[in-house]
C-alpha cells in the first residue's frame, strides 16, 4: 500500500511539470530578401545578412563536401528547414554573437564577400 502511494505521489510530481508554459522564441522571418554568401564562416555571413533572413551559401568550388555541413552548423536556425546539398545550403540565418567590427577583423579586409 505504501509503495502504491509513493508511486502515485512520484507520478503526480513528474506530471506536474507538464503544465509549465512553453517558452516561445519568436523570430521575424524575412521571406522577401535573400542573402547570398560564398564563404562558410560565420564572420562572412554576419557582415551581409540579418537574423531571420533567408541565406544561400554557394561556395566558389565544391571540392570539400564538408563545407555545406559546416556552414549549416554555424549559420542556420535549426528550428526551421535546411536545404543542404554538396553544392550549397539554403536556410534561415541566425547569427552567432559577434559585432561587425569583430567580423571584419576575423576575415580580413581584402576578403571578397557577395
Amino acid at each position: 500500500m505504501i509503495k502504491k502511494i509513493l508511486m502515485l505521489a512520484l507520478s503526480l510530481g513528474l506530471l506536474s511539470a507538464c503544465n509549465e508554459p512553453e517558452t516561445v522564441v519568436t523570430v521575424d522571418i524575412d521571406q522577401q530578401q535573400l542573402c547570398e554568401v560564398s564563404h562558410w564562416q560565420k564572420d562572412a555571413s554576419a557582415l551581409v545578412c540579418k537574423a531571420g533572413q533567408k541565406i544561400l551559401y554557394l561556395p566558389s568550388s565544391v571540392e570539400n563536401e564538408q563545407l555545406p555541413v559546416l556552414f549549416a552548423a554555424v549559420n542556420c536556425d535549426h528550428r526551421f528547414s535546411i536545404a543542404l546539398t554538396k553544392a550549397g545550403v539554403a536556410c534561415i540565418y541566425t547569427p552567432l554573437s559577434m559585432s561587425k567590427a569583430e567580423a571584419r577583423d576575423a576575415i580580413g579586409k581584402d576578403e571578397i564577400i557577395k
